[in-house]
């Protein structure tokens, strides 16, 4: 029975060691239609409190916004008609393990950043086909064009 037991215990935490990645950011505001494809290709219409982890892609659509907060406390607003794709996000500030890698695929967005620049300069980056950038200290804004 002890082994039995014993058994039963493990298979029941074992979701834990084997299950999802942590979630990496909150959405804190939407507004009109909103969407998240996860990395298991799987698509959620967003809603404020839903969770975000990375490679997820998220979409909005004409007329609508996101706001984000992410764990280092990097604030990101995505305007409407837009894409954005979280690459990495690695937030280890203990041991400054950090890394913010994005790609503003369409759209305009407003960031704030959190702790990984303060961390480490070297450690985000948004990435874009072409870009205007707005940076007044740690905050700017990023407009990409069709």
């Amino acid at each position: 029975m002890k082994n039995f037991f014993a058994i039963f215990v493990c298979l029941l935490s074992m979701p834990v060691f084997l299950g999802a990645a942590p979630s990496i950011a909150l959405i804190k505001s939407v507004s009109g239609e909103v969407s998240v494809t996860h990395g298991d290709k799987t698509t959620q219409s967003l809603k404020q409190g839903d969770k975000i982890f990375e490679k997820d892609f998220i979409k909005t659509a004409p007329n609508s916004t996101v706001g984000i907060i992410f764990d280092d406390n990097t604030l990101i607003s995505i305007g409407s008609n837009a894409e954005f794709l979280v690459e990495e996000y690695l937030f280890e500030p203990d041991s400054k393990n950090v890394k913010f890698k994005s790609n503003l695929v369409k759209g305009i967005m407003a960031c704030k950043t959190g702790l990984i620049p303060k961390i480490n300069p070297d450690a985000m980056e948004i990435k874009a086909k072409t870009a205007t950038i707005g940076i007044r200290g740690t905050y700017f804004v990023t407009e990409v064009k069709e």
